[in-house]
């Protein structure tokens, strides 16, 4: 048992020593940490968008497709 409390404070005081803070990136010095924290943000909420929009466009398709192969062939006028 006290393994595990000495595990879970050392794993606690690990972020201080390094001075990483997950949220606010308080330990960076320059602008490129936060450009960067702002596009891993855009690009993580834009994602699922992206996913469904593609999932929707390859069903509609995939759709056509199929009325394609399914509609009777249309007679030629000459």
């Amino acid at each position: 048992m006290s393994r595990f409390l000495l595990l879970a404070a050392f794993l606690a005081l690990v972020p201080e020593l390094a001075h990483a803070c997950a949220v606010c990136g308080a330990a960076l010095d320059d602008d490129q940490g936060r450009v960067a924290y702002l596009v891993t943000s855009a690009v993580l909420s834009v994602l699922p968008l992206a996913l469904l929009g593609g999932f929707l466009l390859w069903l509609r398709a995939k759709s056509r497709r199929q009325s394609r192969l399914q509609a009777p062939p249309q007679p030629r006028h000459n």
